[in-house]
């Protein structure tokens, strides 16, 4: 039998009727978004196995924040609106591990921002831009050098970066009009650099990267509407882990330093299915590890931790809702 898991239903903040998890740190903290009010405004949560879901809040004013990742330390980051800031603009921002929040601005001449990762060092990477007719840049955040653009690959006019590991090293994408994608590792020994496609591809997105230095996110292979899950290996070469049966295209989104992966199959069940993956069992469709009777249909996987726990979202009972997974046992 193959390993499966314990679901746990992360719920959500008090008056809201949906969530969504999108980090999960070695010690078992969740970060996500909730709304707080049926068709309202959503806020950041922090998840603790021994603590109640907690309202990260917002900036002064603000009405709406989001936390994309979460640092070893116990520090959420993502993003949030503010008194001044209308119109869907947020600012990147940081919460200590007591939950202050600290707003880290935009790049120069930019009006918004969002954080989409941070490291254990307090290192974040998210994207900066001008919001009209500006171009966005990739940045990466440090409590010493402030706000810095990673620049463009050669031919591309904007970037976002969407993961950063404990050694600094940053994944994203470049996008110009009229082009296809394509992913970009940066450090600060190399700058930014592309990772390549599957081969006869032309787009391609990194969306994770582990302490190894080994990537996740998607690639097509001739045909742009049909990316598939791609692990790009210390190497650089892509590797297709293909999709689940019955899937037109798959995501990666996360990694762990074993090798595990997991992210979403589209066209399955209700429209995609969350996988895992590993080398040794390739893609599983995660709603078949998990008890026949839980309930639920698990639609996406986000993140996971050394332990092999997953977090995403699903539907339970006909409500969307952040899960966690636990492993349970290998048999």
């Amino acid at each position: 039998m193959a390993e499966y898991y314990v679901v746990t239903d992360l719920g959500t903040l008090p008056g809201g009727a949906s969530s969504n998890a999108w980090d999960i740190n070695d010690n078992g903290q969740v970060v996500g978004s909730s709304d707080i009010a049926v068709a309202g405004p959503g806020h950041a949560f922090l998840w603790n196995p021994t603590k109640p879901l907690q309202d990260l809040g917002t900036l002064p004013g603000g009405t709406f924040s989001e936390a994309l990742g979460i640092n070893v330390c116990g520090m959420p980051a993502g993003s949030s609106d503010l008194t001044g800031v209308t119109g869907g603009k947020t600012h990147a921002v940081v919460w200590s591990s007591t939950g202050a929040i600290q707003d880290l601005g935009t790049l120069p001449g930019d009006n918004t921002s969002g954080a989409g990762a941070i490291n254990a060092c307090g290192q974040v990477a998210g994207g900066s831009t001008l919001t009209t007719g500006g171009k966005g840049h990739a940045f990466i955040w440090s409590k010493a050098a402030g706000m810095v653009s990673l620049g463009v690959l050669p031919g591309f006019t904007d970037s976002a970066a969407q993961d950063i590991n404990n050694l600094g090293q940053v994944v994203g994408y470049c996008s110009v009009a009229g082009t296809p994608n394509r992913g970009f590792v940066w450090s600060s020994a190399t700058g930014i650099q592309p990772v390549g496609t599957l081969p006869g591809g032309v787009s391609s997105d990194a969306i994770g990267i582990n302490d190894l230095g080994e990537i996740v996110g998607s690639s097509d292979f001739g045909d742009a509407n049909a990316p598939h899950a791609v692990l790009w290996d210390r190497m650089g070469v892509a590797h297709d882990l293909g999709m689940l049966a019955g899937g037109s295209r798959s995501f990666a989104y996360a990694i762990n330093v074993f090798g595990t992966v997991v992210g979403d199959s589209e066209g399955t069940g209700s429209g995609q299915h969350a996988f895992v993956w590993t080398a040794k069992s390739g893609m599983r469709d995660l709603n078949a590890l998990i008890p026949a009777n839980s309930g639920w249909e698990l639609l996406i996987a986000r993140a996971v931790n050394v332990a092999g726990q997953i977090v995403g979202v699903g539907n339970v009972n006909g409500k969307q809702h952040a899960f966690l997974l636990t492993p349970r046992c290998t048999q």
